[in-house]
């Protein structure tokens, strides 16, 4: 899946960029920039995910699965360090003017095609993110459909050039821009959260549910918690009565299934 998106987003750099050259439009160029941080994306998914896979080991007791926030990270500020040279670019261009763009038919086609192929690889990523629950591919399918958007602005931008309002490239370009930094500041947030090992209150309250679920006597002295990659994990210290007996028929102490979350695998829970 990841080599899929390595490959669509060279081809729409190409695409991108010689129509953006061609016709002079800054909207075109900027989209080309923003699938160029595509291919940045692509192949840092392409890294942590195999990271990811890599087992648990005694210098990573909870497995390598922070690699794909860290990767989704640093997509996250590159999206940034973009939409803001585009935007100082689309606000020269609207202050000062002078800026010619050649809205061809052509080029208008072109756009529609991009957005075609923005719309299958958004979908697709999705759909894998909900699959294998995985925080890098999410990523990419939020950029990608923030490149959706962005398309649309600029077929936008073209269409009223060409009806005489030659500041509306530029205007695109700053909507572009805009998007940019919104699913830049959204991606950041979450990945941040996971890195900072903030744990979903729902996800603590199945914790306790399960622990509540082995039987009468069994009381919850320590709970802690982190995820990563999908994967939840719980550290829980559990009271047990001197009398009780674990059985065959009793679920053990030490490890349990829990249920899972809407279209996520179920997550393994571990009690120390």
């Amino acid at each position: 899946m990841a080599m899929v998106s390595v490959g669509a987003a060279l081809v729409l750099i190409g695409i991108k960029l010689a129509t953006g050259i061609a016709t002079g439009s800054l909207a075109f160029v900027s989209e080309a920039i923003h699938s160029g941080t595509d291919l940045v994306a692509a192949v840092l998914v392409l890294f942590a995910v195999g990271v990811a896979a890599r087992p648990a080991d005694r210098t990573h007791p909870y497995g390598h699965g922070k690699a794909e926030h860290l990767s989704a990270l640093a997509e996250g500020a590159v999206l940034v360090a973009v939409s803001l040279w585009i935007a100082v670019e689309a606000i020269q261009r609207l202050v000062e003017g002078g800026a010619v763009v050649d809205a061809a038919w052509w080029a208008i086609g072109v756009a529609v095609v991009v957005m075609a192929i923005d719309l299958a690889r958004t979908v697709t990523l999705l759909r894998a993110a909900r699959r294998f629950s995985s925080a890098a591919l999410k990523g990419s399918a939020l950029h990608f459909a923030s490149d959706l958007a962005g398309t649309a602005a600029v077929l936008v931008g073209l269409l009223l050039v060409r009806a005489g309002l030659p500041w509306a490239d530029a205007a695109a370009a700053l909507f572009v821009s805009a998007l940019v930094l919104v699913a830049a500041g959204r991606l950041m947030r979450e990945n941040v959260d996971v890195l900072m090992d903030r744990v979903p209150d729902a996800d603590e309250a199945r914790v306790r549910a399960a622990v509540e679920g082995l039987g009468p006597g069994v009381e919850l002295r320590r709970l802690r918690m982190r995820s990563a990659a999908g994967r939840a994990f719980a550290d829980v210290v559990i009271g047990v009565p001197p009398a009780r007996r674990w059985g065959a028929d009793t679920p053990s102490p030490m490890r349990w299934r829990m249920p899972s979350r809407p279209r996520s695998p179920a997550p393994t829970w571990w009690c120390m």
